[in-house]
């Protein structure tokens, strides 16, 4: 059972991401001080707010399947977590995805997969192999960055055994490209 409070801040996080733009040409409104120069043949010098409300957002998970992840009950509690999130973010409408990784890097659940179908898939992944962390979240951000919402985040689910510097400098590079990269320590 997913906690009530979590659900809603989560939910909260990205139901308000959605668009937000400038209406021109309107007859009541805010001055639009562009359209001054038409003053003296046109009516519409005002400008209007136009919010539309909702989920722009897409969310990637990526989930450490090394070898290190088989101690003390990891990769439970990292399979529990990422269900967790998938679900809430599910109920919020954001597009999620999954990304495994460990010496290779495999999505677990494609962009259109119903969530309740990826449990079993997360249930029978099997940690082994090396932490190639910069790479899967490369791949994570790569993922993201062609998806046509405005709001990004890579949420990563690690021991944190991998390379360090090479995944500090992946996540600003993301960051540059407007994703948004969260880690999560698995203990």
């Amino acid at each position: 059972m997913i906690p009530a409070k979590l659900r809603y801040e989560i939910r909260k996080m990205f139901e308000t991401s959605g668009t937000e733009e400038f209406n021109i040409n309107r007859r009541t409104g805010s001055l639009n001080i562009n359209a001054l120069s038409n003053i003296g043949h046109s009516d519409r010098l005002f400008k209007r707010r136009h919010e539309v409300a909702g989920v722009d957002s897409a969310v990637t998970i990526v989930l450490d399947c090394s070898g290190s992840m088989e101690y003390e009950r990891r990769m439970p509690n990292a399979v529990n977590v990422c269900y967790a999130l998938l679900t809430v973010l599910a109920a919020a409408g954001v597009a999620t995805s999954v990304v495994t990784f460990s010496h290779s890097i495999s999505i677990l659940k494609p962009w259109a997969m119903p969530v309740p179908r990826t449990k079993d898939l997360l249930e029978s992944v099997y940690p082994n192999g090396d932490t190639n962390d910069y790479a899967a979240l490369s791949f994570a951000h790569g993922l993201l960055l062609r998806r046509p919402e405005a709001r990004r985040v890579c949420f990563v689910l690690t021991d944190g055994e991998g390379d360090p510097d090479a995944t500090r400098a992946q996540c600003l590079s993301g960051a540059k490209l407007g994703v948004t990269t969260i880690g999560v320590g698995i203990l």
